[in-house]
């Protein structure tokens, strides 16, 4: 099957004669793919849901989130495009122990586990590839530790943007960023005045600009030193 998604995993790019065409480019786990929408809002799965499907994404922002110990909603991690593939976990337990909640409108790979699984026996690269997505998400897990990590809450906040910042130029340097003040304070561990007052700092220090549900970083340079402590 012919994949537009060229970002998930489990494509692969077969040439003939040295020349590579956007016609050429295939899934390998064809059978076990269905490829989905989704918009702002819409859950993807639920936690306690029984699990059958993984999510590579080619567009948008799914934040994966859990109940907390008073009923509201806690962000434990985020799904974005690239090599990362969520839902993981339920490769070997019948239910999602989280809920993914789409923070932006987007498309993705819904890949049906038990037959990725049935593919991963016959064909060993696929098994590479799964590996790669599982370094995929590890490497994510320690991003989002370094954020949590952080001891000033100008360094959490400098680098929770970083870690959503496009990784490649974009021609429009604006960039999603689909989360609430409120979101935001939930996620690093800081009351939600503290995170007003500090990105209010940054924008009149020039360091971003941050028109709702977007974030165009003016100083990166200044924003990575405040990630990094080096700034006063």
């Amino acid at each position: 099957m012919s994949c537009n998604n060229s970002e998930c995993p489990f494509f692969e790019l077969h040439t003939e004669v040295g020349s590579v065409s956007a016609a050429n480019l295939n899934c390998l786990v064809t059978d076990a793919v269905k490829q989905i929408s989704f918009q702002t809002g819409q859950v993807l799965f639920s936690r306690g849901q029984t699990s059958t499907s993984l999510y590579s994404l080619g567009s948008g922002l799914v934040k994966i989130t859990s109940n907390g110990s008073v009923g509201h909603e806690q962000i434990v991690g985020l799904g974005v495009p690239g090599k990362l593939v969520f839902g993981l976990q339920s490769l070997e337990q019948d239910r999602h122990e989280y809920t993914a909640v789409a923070a932006t409108d987007g498309q993705a790979c819904k890949i049906r586990h038990r037959a990725l699984i049935r593919a991963f026996r016959d064909e060993p690269k696929i098994g590479l590839r799964l590996i790669a997505a599982l370094n995929a998400q590890l490497a994510q897990s320690r991003a989002m530790m370094e954020v949590m990590g952080h001891k000033t809450a100008a360094g959490k906040i400098a680098a929770f943007i970083l870690l959503l910042a496009p990784k490649a130029p974009v021609t429009d340097d604006r960039f999603a960023l689909p989360f609430s003040r409120n979101d935001i304070a939930e996620f690093l561990g800081l009351s939600e005045e503290t995170v007003c007052r500090q990105m209010a700092s940054m924008k009149r220090d020039g360091v971003i600009y941050a028109p709702r549900g977007k974030m165009r970083v003016q100083n990166w340079e200044q924003l990575r030193a405040i990630a990094d402590g080096r700034s006063a």
